[in-house]
């Protein structure tokens, strides 16, 4: 992963929480040779430990009950990029559709996660290269995750990365298919300073870097998926400011939504993949 910065070793910081997600684990910043992937989403504890910072999510259930009082059905529910996760039918459980690979058995594609272009606000976000593995091992850095990925029964890792209109920001967004919820949240928990998503740098352009910068990492449960996210400035350089961690937070988040979860959460909730 990226490098980090040492002088800001051992500094604590806040708690951070994305919109949209509940609070779960611990949040650690790393770099290049010790940035962490995981998965379940929860309240974050920040601890930097030298140049990227390490967040741990996932969506917060409604109970069945509340979840037929409130959202609509599956068979009404869209997913899209402004509402990507509507709750799924109640009698499949929390993870609708997608509780395991068993009630989910139609392998992902990289079309249908990594969209050529997606747009946050005044900016658009291009993707310059894309990857699809049946061997994970290969997708992730760090002995135990890729133990407890193997053990979780992975058969694919699906990887993109992107790169923002102004050549600003970048990232890299991989999602592990692994046999069940369970399987995927412990896999998560196997993630840690040494053990991350490898990134996926494309043959030119700044995205041919992504393995040299500090930035942020991500990870969040989705069903049976693994989602990791990694993302960083275009010019390598450490965030240091509030405004910048905020700025690469909120990539982050977008990459994510505006990517691979429009589909995941049209196949929890329509039990297909999004068109």
């Amino acid at each position: 992963m990226s490098p980090a910065d040492p002088a800001s070793a051992s500094v604590p910081g806040p708690a951070n929480i994305l919109p949209g997600q509940a609070p779960t684990r611990a949040v650690r910043q790393v770099g290049r040779d010790a940035v962490p992937a995981g998965g379940s989403g929860r309240a974050l504890a920040l601890a930097v430990v030298a140049g990227a910072t390490y967040f741990w999510f996932s969506r917060d259930h409604k109970s069945p009950g509340a979840a037929a009082a409130s959202q609509q059905t599956a068979a009404s529910a869209r997913p899209s990029p402004t509402n990507p996760s509507p709750s799924p039918s109640p009698s499949l459980g929390p993870w609708g559709h997608i509780g395991s690979r068993a009630l989910d058995p139609v392998p992902l594609t990289v079309a249908e996660l990594f969209p050529a272009h997606y747009t946050g606000g005044a900016t658009s976000y291009t993707r310059t290269v894309q990857k699809a593995k049946t061997h994970c091992a290969t997708a992730l850095m760090g002995t135990q995750l890729v133990t407890a990925v193997s053990q979780a029964g992975c058969t694919q890792a699906m990887r993109a990365s992107y790169l923002s209109a102004d050549h600003k920001l970048m990232g890299t967004i991989g999602v592990l298919n692994l046999v069940t919820a369970a399987a995927a949240e412990k896999a998560g928990k196997a993630s840690g300073p040494s053990n991350f998503i490898a990134q996926l740098p494309a043959a030119k352009g700044p995205t041919r870097n992504l393995t040299k910068g500090n930035g942020f990492e991500a990870a969040e449960v989705k069903g049976h998926y693994l989602v990791l996210v990694w993302v960083e400035f275009a010019n390598l350089r450490a965030p240091r400011t509030a405004a910048q961690k905020t700025e690469l937070e909120s990539f982050m988040r977008l990459l994510f939504q505006q990517t691979a979860n429009v589909s995941l959460a049209s196949r929890e909730v329509t039990g297909h993949p999004g068109s």
